[in-house]
């Protein structure tokens, strides 16, 4: 630890510690002004309220109010001057600027070692320790401690055949017990012949050499059996590729060819072009990984699509359908074509520059017209308003888009396709919403709904973000938008206005009732309230009395009138998780956790070939621990990240190396861990 990090350590922890004496200060986060923070850093009692000084500091602060800070390797200091009067550990010197050399603390004047990292000896600490010694005598060298795997008067003797190479420092007793094949409190023994798992204290075995079974390991297991109960002869678990009671049955197309052996469920993956618990369901033609029949996540080589029948382009040999856009992506580049992300449009051809960079090569410094430089290549500018010649270093254009283009990530990269918008948004970067209509059209939940042709002046004439008219209705409509007419003549013209009433009460009375109310209304109390617009369907009908959705509710809500929601809400109007998320950042829509074999921030893009699952950020492949393996405390991963071997070993009724391997004797063993997989060897 460096010294400013070791000085602002001891600032705060004696910030915090310092406690109210005779009323003068506190170290309370108050807000009541300069009072009751003048005296934090004076010792306790000897600050003069009147003058706000201090006769002495704590240690690190000089000063009449101890509000310098002492140098950073400096421990305390002349409290008028701010000179040195005790050094940090580790440094020495009058200003304490000067560094002991292989000391832990040394004399502040000389720099004469006063005491030695763990394995250095000697006057001045210049002598190591021997290999087999963690500490030693700072005066002598001779050994303190042994290092792990050592034990003995000298450090002398290892621990040869102790699990994980841990024994006694002083008696050479094993810590964790005996590698395979070996018992004993030294582990000095072997276990008999053919066993390879044997009792720790007296030698009986436990557990034979694969295949064989039997109190002096004599018995082979069954057929396709890869290990059996020692004293029934009972297959607990089959050799790769088979399953059932007698390991008589083949698994199907399993990718390690590992299948559970009760259910024949594959373990992993399932090998391309095969889908389902047992990998016994083909997937499409052309179709290298699939979830259902009809839905492929990865085509062969070249094609894309959900069924496989989209040709890649030339310039990217492996792409695959964006699940958000639908649009093709490119997945790797071919020929001069590089970025994959940028759609393998970039390219070095572009380049009008080009530098040597001093051991790595040559890098494009400077690109044509109309093209920018990104990742050391030449990306195409995007539909710039006025021409791509006013496009910016970054891609970005100038003077805004052409119309209908938005940028999404780098200058106008996105068209925008929905019916009658002029000008669409990125929303969060994974799709878009519109923010603009063509004339005649005003935006409604993100889309462009047609102006009404009974406002007066005809349909140009409403507001184009509202749908209000401008000049009010024609004869026949009504309401704000003049979308609404009033087909019964005995309606008066507040109620068929207001209430959306089909049929009312034969009266011209304000005060009638609606006996029949529009579709996409219901009646309630002799008013006509609308329908849930969560509605399922085209019209979105409710039942005209109770409200209650004819066809069920949109995706993402739930109850009668379809008015709760049960989805997570990312903006106000939009609120499902997209594509194969399963999760998402209920701000930003950013996929927290992805369907199996997918990953990104938008879960689009395809675990490597072969990999069971992958790191949802980073696509990296990574192995699941075993539900079996034993936790402890509140460790996350309880097995190997890279081989999934468990740490602390098995919960109780399994055994093995990822313990996958059931108990034989009723559920219950002492060995926790399949030797034929682990046999550990050690350096003598």
């Amino acid at each position: 630890m460096t010294g400013q990090v070791l000085i602002t350590a001891l600032i705060v922890s004696l910030a915090t510690l310092v406690s109210v004496v005779d009323g003068q200060f506190s170290t309370g986060h108050s807000h009541h002004g300069r009072g009751d923070i003048r005296c934090m850093y004076c010792t306790p009692g000897t600050c003069d309220n009147v003058t706000n000084t201090c006769t002495s500091c704590l240690d690190g602060f000089y000063g009449d109010m101890c509000k310098q800070t002492c140098p950073n390797t400096c421990m305390s200091c002349d409290k008028v001057s701010g000179n040195c009067l005790k050094c940090m550990n580790g440094f020495f010197g009058e200003g304490c600027n000067k560094e002991c050399r292989q000391c832990d603390t040394c004399d502040k004047v000389t720099g004469a070692c006063t005491s030695c990292w763990s394995n250095n000896w000697g006057e001045n600490c210049q002598n190591t320790c021997e290999e087999t010694c963690q500490r030693c005598n700072v005066a002598t060298g001779e050994c303190q401690y042994c290092a792990t795997g050592f034990y003995g008067e000298g450090c002398n003797l290892m621990c040869d055949y102790c699990r994980q190479g841990m024994c006694d420092r002083d008696l050479g007793k094993c810590s964790y017990g005996c590698n395979d094949g070996r018992y004993g409190e030294k582990c000095e023994l072997s276990c008999p012949q053919k066993c390879r798992v044997c009792n720790q204290n007296d030698g009986r075995c436990m557990m034979c050499e694969p295949p064989l079974w039997g109190e002096y390991c004599d018995s082979r297991c069954p057929v396709n059996c890869d290990f059996c109960n020692i004293t029934t002869g009972e297959c607990l678990e089959c050799n790769p590729g088979f399953y059932g009671e007698k390991c008589a049955l083949n698994c199907h197309n399993c990718m390690d060819g590992y299948c559970e052996k009760d259910t024949g469920y594959c373990q992993g993956a399932c090998l391309d072009g095969w889908f389902g618990a047992k990998c016994d369901k083909k997937c499409m033609k052309h179709c290298r990984r699939c979830a259902e029949e009809n839905k492929c996540m990865l085509c062969e080589k070249g094609l894309a699509g959900e069924n496989c029948d989209v040709q890649c382009p030339t310039r990217c040999p492996t792409c695959a359908n964006d699940i958000l856009t639908g649009n093709i992506m490119c997945l790797e580049c071919g020929g001069d074509f590089k970025i994959p992300e940028k759609n393998c449009s970039c390219t070095n051809t572009k380049c009008t520059k080009i530098t040597e960079i001093r051991g790595k090569g040559f890098a494009c410094e400077r690109c044509a017209e109309g093209w920018y430089l990104r990742d050391g290549t030449c990306c195409p500018c995007h539909h710039c308003a006025g021409g791509n010649q006013f496009c910016e270093k970054n891609g970005n254009c100038k003077n805004g888009c052409e119309p209908k283009y938005f940028p999404a990530t780098e200058g106008c990269d996105q068209y925008c396709d929905i019916p009658h918008c002029t000008w669409c948004e990125s929303f969060y970067g994974h799709g878009k919403i519109c923010k603009g209509c063509d004339e005649g059209y005003f935006l409604e939940r993100h889309g462009c709904t047609p102006c009404s042709s009974f406002c007066k002046g005809g349909s140009l004439r409403c507001n184009q973000m509202t749908g209000v008219c401008l000049d009010g209705c024609k004869s026949g409509g009504y309401g704000e938008k003049c979308d609404s007419s009033c087909p019964d003549k005995h309606c008066p013209h507040l109620v068929c206005d207001i209430k959306n009433c089909d049929v009312c009460e034969k009266s011209m009375s304000s005060a009638a009732k609606c006996r029949k109310c529009r579709d996409r209304y219901y009646q309630s109390n002799g008013k006509c309230l609308a329908c849930s617009p969560n509605c399922e369907g085209t019209k979105g009908l409710c039942d005209s009395i109770t409200g209650k959705c004819l066809e069920g509710c949109k995706m993402g809500w739930t109850g009668d009138k379809c008015n709760v929601e049960n989805v997570i809400r990312i903006e106000p109007s939009v609120k499902i998780c997209r594509g194969n998320c399963l999760s998402c950042d209920s701000n930003t829509g950013e996929c927290a956790a992805c369907v199996a074999g997918s990953w990104g921030s938008r879960c689009n893009k395809i675990c490597p070939e072969n990999c069971r699952t992958c790191d949802h950020k980073t696509g990296k492949c990574v192995v699941f621990c075993s539900k079996n393996c034993k936790r402890v405390g509140n460790e996350l991963l309880p097995c190997d990240s890279i081989t999934g071997e468990c740490l602390y070993g098995c919960v109780e009724g399994w055994m093995g190396e990822t313990c996958r391997y059931k108990c034989p004797d009723n559920g219950k063993c002492t060995i926790t861990r399949k030797p034929v997989f682990e046999t550990v060897y050690f350096r003598k």
